[in-house]
């Protein structure tokens, strides 16, 4: 009975956690706090206001919840070389992180060339980047061309393929947008092959989802808000990044997207849901919603899948083109209460991983049942190959090494205890017949 107590003991103190603990610091050779969370996760930040900088990037390590995430995200690392330091990586395992980077898979990504035109260009006519871009503000019908680079974690990943307004982070609209007024009638399109922002970006899906817009940021000690507008997408979004790092220490903005469906899902992400980035000096969050399930099932059909990729593919069929619209408010909300409205976007209690699970693949196999269209696969520094089994963790083989320690332990005393009663029986036995 005791052993049995005690085998129940151990599964659930290091079989029933499913959280991971995470180098928590600043410097892609950092040694600082620990956090805990899903998974760990190594990243850039880069504090930029359109073209400006406010502040260094800096290479950020942290921790990785929420319902935004799937399940089952491979361990690996994105790198520009073989031989470079990782840009990014997620990981699933005690201080992955750290210098146990070096296990992981490296997976080397390409830039994408792109058109660039306006102030920023410094007259060249192409640029190279992560992504491309391809801004206008809608009231001065100014237009800029140019290439986004990752600046935070989580957000520009799941914004790959779309259109916002207004733009999600601070780095998305070039020159076009001055102040937090001036963002909301600014729409910010994205995208991740080779002069894919030739030309406007333009969604081909029912925009169905009436969304609050509104923006809110500080710089160098300035706090800028916006009125409280609406607009019409295929997703709501919230992101929210406060940051420690450089003089841009908040920006946050709810909106709406919709989505070309030229680009791939990261792997890594579902269509929607929320998911936080923490770390000592930054958090960022970021959430997606929308109650249109064929919204869901599109995005979802477009889940990044284990094919060869190609830079180029087949051509879609073009549907009827969708302009997105902006609805001004005629009263000026308070921007406290337009935060505050916006807070069902936030799912207060994750699924059980295993439920999770479950509702995924009941959606994978309803997708599948839908005829997906022919879908165009390009390289991109967001996507990543077929999930793989992580690599084993040296703290597993020392956690089974004590468990076997313990269960010895406890044989050898059991049979030590045995031998001494043998004994005392014996030598009870032998005092009475000698007695008698």
């Amino acid at each position: 009975m005791r052993l049995l107590s005690l085998i129940t003991l151990l599964t659930f103190l290091f079989g029933s956690s499913e959280s991971v603990k995470c180098m928590d610091c600043v410097g892609i050779d950092c040694m600082g706090s620990f956090c805990y969370g899903e998974y760990c996760v190594i990243s850039n930040y880069a504090p930029r206001w359109g073209t400006v900088e406010w502040g260094h990037p800096e290479v950020v390590k942290g921790c990785m919840n929420g319902t935004l995430l799937r399940s089952d995200i491979r361990d690996h690392c994105e790198v520009a070389d073989i031989d470079d330091d990782p840009f990014t990586c997620f990981c699933n395992g005690h201080l992955c992180n750290g210098k146990n980077t070096r296990k992981l898979e490296k997976e080397v990504v390409e830039l994408v060339t792109c058109r660039c035109s306006g102030s920023h260009c410094r007259g060249k006519s192409t640029c190279s980047g992560e992504m491309c871009s391809y801004v206008i503000n809608h009231r001065t019908k100014e237009i800029e061309q140019g290439c986004v680079n990752a600046t935070v974690p989580l957000v520009e990943r799941r914004s790959l393929g779309a259109c916002m307004i207004p733009p999600i982070t601070g780095a998305m609209h070039h020159t076009v947008a001055k102040d937090a007024e001036s963002l909301l009638s600014t729409e910010s399109c994205v995208c991740g092959t080779d002069f894919c922002n030739a030309e406007k970006p333009k969604p081909k899906v029912p925009e169905r989802q009436k969304c609050q817009a509104f923006v809110r940021a500080s710089v160098m000690g300035n706090a800028m808000a916006s009125r409280n507008t609406t607009c019409r997408g295929e997703f709501c979004f919230k992101a929210s990044i406060k940051s420690k790092l450089g003089t841009m220490t908040e920006y946050h903005t709810i909106g709406c997207a919709s989505f070309t469906g030229d680009d791939e899902l990261p792997e890594e992400l579902n269509p929607t849901g929320c998911a936080q980035f923490n770390n000592d000096d930054l958090s960022v969050s970021a959430c997606f919603k929308t109650d249109d399930q064929g919204a869901i099932n599109r995005v979802r059909a477009q889940q990044r899948v284990p094919e060869p990729r190609q830079r180029k593919g087949k051509s879609r069929p073009k549907p009827k083109e969708t302009v997105m619209e902006v609805e001004y408010g005629d009263d000026d909300d308070n921007a406290e209460e337009v935060v505050d409205e916006d807070d069902d976007m936030d799912e207060p209690t994750q699924k059980p991983r295993k439920q999770q699970k479950v509702v995924e693949e009941a959606k994978e196999e309803r997708v599948k049942e839908e005829p997906k269209p022919e879908t165009t696969t390009a390289q991109s520094f967001i996507f990543q190959n077929p999930t793989q089994a992580p690599i084993p963790d040296d703290s597993n083989t020392t956690m089974v090494t004590v468990f076997i320690l313990i269960m010895l332990c406890i044989v050898v005393s059991g049979a030590v205890w045995k031998l001494e009663l043998h004994k005392k029986l014996f030598r009870a036995n032998y005092d009475s017949v000698a007695g008698g």
